[in-house]
């Protein structure tokens, strides 16, 4: 495998746990109903989906009980704030936090491991040879022996943004988010779509955790994602919860990502320093968003498309 091709194969690869993640969050964002917990589910996902991997020795159904997992979590966060009336930012942080606690409880009190649990002889998630699409220079080793979720996620990713700007949910999601009380008017209720949207980013986020455990490495610990759900976050946000503004920020990071790791052994750069690379791309794309927006705001010129909801309107 060329240079080349072999970076892009960890790009690729770095990118899967954030794309679809983020592209779950995006329809969250939209309907204002922010989840700032994406690592967090992540996490319970991971665990979930290597404990049931492992029990059965069926990676799929390691899958399922990971999206399953972070579905639960979802709707743990929708009732502390559509129910118990919490804030949903602050929900979200205590999600985060929880997230390490129980893991971290589970595997030490429960699977009986000091830390990190990795159980014997766990099935991961196939790898998918393309055959003589693989001899194609560059791109051909790039995308072949790519694990079988990475097509996974190329589907889920269309079928976002397809469902997101051509179905009537999808202008649903957009109504809720732009004005509560137009999508009440019209008869849309804001609470039920908004807790559907924080299901599809668990749901999401589940694959994404499971890419973690049962794709990346066959082992859990409670500092498994490495701040990834944040990252995908801030591609919702940099992306400005638009399809392809999402997956343009996801590939972005996924490269960052990408660099730090290959560029670990060349000895040339402070391996910490490589090691925050993904962080500092990622602060870097948000404060490019925030200079532009202090331009518009100076200028005062007008962009309605899209207000993170985690700004309030007004």
């Amino acid at each position: 495998m060329s240079a080349l091709g072999d970076f892009l194969s960890l790009a690729l690869s770095s990118m899967i746990p954030i794309l679809v993640t983020a592209i779950g969050g995006m329809f969250a964002e939209r309907a204002r109903a922010t989840n700032i917990a994406l690592d967090g589910t992540m996490l319970i996902s991971a665990l979930g989906a290597i404990i049931v991997g492992a029990a059965t020795g069926n990676p799929w159904l390691g899958l399922l009980a990971g999206v399953i997992s972070g579905i639960a979590y979802a709707a743990i966060l929708a009732f502390a704030a559509f129910v118990l009336r919490c804030d949903l930012l602050i929900a979200g942080i205590a999600a985060n936090l929880l997230a390490t606690g129980v893991t971290l409880l589970v595997v030490q009190n429960v699977l009986k491991s000091t830390g990190t649990y990795a159980p014997a002889n766990v099935p991961l998630i196939p790898r998918v040879s393309l055959g003589f699409i693989g001899k194609i220079p560059v791109i051909g080793p790039a995308l072949s022996d790519q694990s079988a979720l990475f097509y996974v996620v190329v589907v889920v990713t269309i079928l976002g943004a397809l469902v997101l700007n051509r179905t009537r949910f999808g202008v649903h999601v957009k109504a809720v988010g732009e004005s509560e009380e137009a999508a009440e008017a019209a008869g849309l209720k804001p609470i039920l779509t908004r807790t559907v949207t924080l299901l599809i980013s668990g749901a999401a986020a589940g694959i994404g955790g499971t890419y973690l455990s049962l794709s990346s490495v066959a082992s859990f610990n409670s500092d498994l994602t490495g701040g990834l759900g944040f990252i995908a976050f801030a591609a919702v946000i940099f992306g400005r919860a638009t399809p392809l503004g999402t997956i343009l920020a996801s590939v972005l990071f996924g490269i960052a990502t990408a660099a730090s790791i290959q560029l670990q052994g060349s000895g040339v750069i402070d391996p910490q320093l490589l090691h925050s690379l993904p962080y500092v791309a990622t602060v870097l794309a948000l404060a490019v968003q925030s200079i532009r927006r202090h331009r518009l705001n100076r200028f005062d010129v007008t962009d309605t498309s899209f207000l993170p909801a985690i700004i309030p309107r007004g």
